[in-house]
């Protein structure tokens, strides 16, 4: 067998492609294989194309049903995997603690060291609140 190039001018017959596994035959006074110059070719006999053609075709005819079948099962597997996958994340979003790290909550804790604990948990309003905070920063500031 010998060996060729696409893009090669070859004389008629049968030419494997290797790379693809694909046979280009070329007829009359024959012509240029297809392809670039990486792809390679081989020549084949006509005798031998007689005997590896049948072959070819008994290969796909056995090995068809069973293509399909791990077809199927790489598609099922691929569900699975992608189901235990998010149960798995929900479960442990589900069980992680509520601490996010880099929220700020500015309410402050619940008492502070000098009230007592009636005084923090009494009803202000927004505007109460917001007049003693301004307050309290003016202390501050004037220290």
């Amino acid at each position: 067998m010998t060996r060729y190039n696409g893009g090669d001018r070859v004389k008629a017959g049968f030419y494997l492609n290797v790379d693809r596994w694909s046979v280009s035959t070329l007829s009359g006074k024959g012509g240029v294989l297809p392809g670039s110059d990486e792809a390679r070719y081989l020549r084949v006999p006509t005798i031998a194309m007689l005997l590896f053609a049948p072959l070819m075709g008994a290969a796909y005819v056995v090995f068809l049903p069973f293509v399909g079948i791990v077809l199927v099962l790489q598609y099922l597997a691929k569900k699975a995997y992608v189901a235990v996958n998010e149960a798995a994340h929900a479960s442990v979003e589900a069980m992680s603690p509520a601490w996010r790290p880099g929220t700020a909550h500015f309410a402050g804790p619940a008492e502070k060291k000098g009230e007592k604990k009636e005084d923090a948990a009494s009803d202000k309003t927004a505007e109460e609140r917001l007049k003693a905070l301004d307050e309290e920063i003016e202390k501050r500031e004037q220290n």
